[in-house]
């Protein structure tokens, strides 16, 4: 069952109880014409490979502790960490232990 988007306006938890918490290992919190921003979960062990963003993203550690992967090197984040990527930076995410994070997007158009 997908997971409905928040409405403006609306208050969702973000803290999600660790039984509960990689029964879903994505999903979208919300998205409209500029801005994505998406829940994410792995299990230990496991990770995204590389890739890039057409925009800006943030990438906020809510739980666990992961690692990311860019070309200036491993950077490792805990919970409450906040780490910010200019548009088209190629990184990978590998979940040290189980975690949790938040992704935001801003969406620009496709340079024509």
């Amino acid at each position: 069952m997908a997971t409905p988007h928040i409405r403006s306006g609306e208050i969702t938890n973000l803290l999600t109880p660790e039984a509960q918490l990689m029964t879903l290992p994505a999903h979208a919190l919300f998205k409209d014409a500029h801005l994505e921003v998406m829940q994410m979960n792995l299990l230990k062990g496991k990770n995204l490979p590389s890739h890039r963003v057409n925009g800006p993203i943030t990438i906020q550690c809510l739980s666990g502790e992961m690692q990311i992967e860019l070309e200036a090197g491993a950077k490792v984040m805990h919970a409450g960490d906040l780490l910010y990527l200019a548009a088209d930076l190629p990184h990978a995410v590998l979940a040290v232990t189980d975690t949790s994070f938040l992704v935001t997007i801003v969406l620009l158009k496709p340079v024509a």
